[in-house]
C-alpha cells in the first residue's frame, strides 16, 4: 500500500510540474502606442499603452511593469487606429517636452519606434494632435 502512495505522489508531482504553455501571441513584433503625461511639481507621469489587437495596459512607473486593465471594444480600437494613421505619427517629429510634458510614444514591442513630446512654453503643437492625444488618453483613464 505505500509502494502505490508514494507512486501516485511520484506520478502527481510530474503532472503538477508540467511546464507552462507557450502563448500564441507574439507580443515582441506587436505596434504599440503609448499615451502619456505628467512632470509638474510632483514629476509624476501616467502612460497608457494600447495594442494593435486592442488590449489596453496601464504602466507602473514604481515596479517597472505593465498593468493590463481591459480589451477596447473593437468599433473604438477601429476609430482610433484609424485615426492614428490618418495622423502619420511614425513620420511626425517634434521634440519639445515642458514643465507638463504630454507624448505619444509609438513602439514595437517594447522598442520605441517614434516618440513625439510637447509641452515647452513657446511651442503650440498641431491642434489635431493635441486633440487626438486628449481623446484617446481619456479614453484609456476610463477603462480603469
Amino acid at each position: 500500500m505505500k509502494k502505490i502512495i508514494s507512486i501516485l505522489s511520484i506520478v502527481l508531482i510530474f503532472v503538477g510540474c508540467k511546464p507552462a504553455e507557450p502563448t500564441t501571441e507574439n507580443t515582441a513584433n506587436t505596434k504599440r502606442y503609448a499615451i502619456g503625461k505628467g512632470g509638474g511639481f510632483t514629476g509624476a507621469y501616467t502612460e497608457y499603452i494600447l495594442e494593435e489587437n486592442g488590449k489596453v495596459y496601464k504602466y507602473d512607473f514604481k515596479y517597472d511593469r505593465e498593468v493590463f486593465i481591459k480589451q477596447l471594444e473593437k468599433s473604438d480600437l477601429i476609430y482610433f487606429l484609424n485615426k492614428i494613421d490618418a495622423l502619420g505619427l511614425e513620420g511626425v517629429e517634434i521634440n519639445q517636452p515642458g514643465n507638463m510634458t504630454y507624448y505619444i510614444d509609438v513602439r514595437t514591442g517594447k522598442n520605441s519606434i517614434n516618440k513625439i513630446t510637447w509641452g515647452a512654453n513657446q511651442y503650440y503643437p498641431p491642434n489635431e494632435l493635441v486633440d487626438f492625444h486628449k481623446e484617446l488618453f481619456n479614453k484609456l483613464a476610463e477603462l480603469e
